[in-house]
């Protein structure tokens, strides 16, 4: 008896997860699954022993910055 109510209960809220993406927005669906990647992201930069928190471009890892505006706003960083 408790397997059987188990199935009835499982089945109904697959019922319902489908009966909701069937009613979905497509354009929701679509800004949902936008990725975004960031122009810089934070990395450590120095020697072995001696590091700094700094930010780099994601494309050019090399090219570093101390502030993390400063690299955003910065022509060698374009965006992704």
């Amino acid at each position: 008896m408790k397997s059987q109510t188990v199935i009835f209960l499982v089945s109904m809220l697959s019922f319902f997860a489908l009966h909701q993406c069937m009613h979905a927005d497509v354009g929701e669906r679509e800004s949902m699954s936008k990725l975004y990647i960031p122009n810089c992201v934070p990395a450590q930069c120095g020697e072995t022993f001696f590091k700094w928190n700094c930010w780099c471009c994601f494309h050019d890892i090399t090219i570093c910055y101390w502030i993390q505006k400063a690299c955003d706003s910065s022509p060698r960083c374009p965006p992704v």
